[in-house]
């Protein structure tokens, strides 16, 4: 039995109890914090649960997890991991739920995007993920409609959450993510230096500086006159991000040539 495969049968005794007590004592054992890197594949396990199991039950749950009080320096702590997990499970049943659910659902991603907690936005770009696997056109869908009035947090967890290999090996998504991509660089363009001072502009620089590269892999002629175009901004920001993307192995194995190409229109 693999690891995760262990989780879940863990987790499945407890909720079929409706032990919500222990299955947050569950949680935050298991939670790997603090620590440097939380437990993943145990979040996954929790949120595999709600790929097919809704119920008010489930709701009030993850309701409940997403609610509690973190301290007001909650990083690397283990009740960090409790609405991790939660984000991730919402991510899971988006597809299968009523569309009154689904609305407090993207409402709750958004806002958790928003959050100045790392982890929690990580999480919302994974529950992103969840749904895309399942329907990439509700990801299509939530994402043209927000993209371009999202803050800068925002435009991360959406590039975050397309930077995705299982759903890149079909050409229209990909496509759609360089669609994103150039509205995306077009707002680092029109920032002023205060605004690129501030620390949503940091993350959201350093998720383009690989994500890019991620879009640009399965697709290159496209990828790298998307690459080629926006190398000639006369940006600085632009020209971090790209070379960045540049200098990733996904791209210098196999696309030497063509790296080269862009890093010269860069110099």
């Amino acid at each position: 039995m693999s690891k995760r495969s262990e989780y879940f049968s863990q987790i499945e005794t407890l909720l079929l109890k409706q032990s919500s007590d222990e299955i947050e004592q569950l949680l935050l054992v298991n939670s790997n914090l603090p620590g440097p890197r939380a437990n993943l594949e145990f979040a996954y396990a929790f949120a595999d649960h709600f790929l097919n199991d809704f119920n008010t039950y489930s709701w009030n749950l993850l309701q409940r997890f997403l609610n509690i009080e973190l301290d007001s320096d909650p990083h690397n702590k283990s009740t960090e991991f409790l609405p991790v997990c939660a984000l991730v499970a919402l991510g899971s049943f988006y597809t299968k739920t009523e569309s009154p659910i689904q609305k407090q659902i993207v409402c709750l991603l958004w806002e958790f995007a928003n959050n100045s907690n790392w982890r929690l936005r990580e999480a919302v770009a994974m529950a992103f993920q969840r749904i895309e696997e399942q329907d990439f056109g509700v990801i299509h869908s939530l994402f043209n409609t927000r993209i371009k009035d999202a803050s800068l947090l925002e435009m991360r967890a959406i590039i975050a959450a397309l930077a995705h290999p299982p759903i890149l090996k079909h050409e229209p998504n990909t496509v759609f993510c360089l669609e994103v991509s150039e509205i995306v660089l077009n707002k680092v363009v029109s920032l002023g230096v205060n605004q690129r001072k501030t620390e949503e502009f940091r993350v959201l620089r350093k998720g383009l500086e690989y994500a890019v590269s991620v879009f640009v892999a399965p697709l290159p002629v496209q990828g790298f006159a998307f690459l080629a175009k926006w190398a000639k901004a006369n940006d600085p920001d632009i020209k971090k991000i790209l070379r960045s993307n540049l200098g990733k192995s996904r791209l210098t194995k196999k696309y030497e040539e063509q790296v080269e190409e862009v890093l010269c229109l860069l110099k």
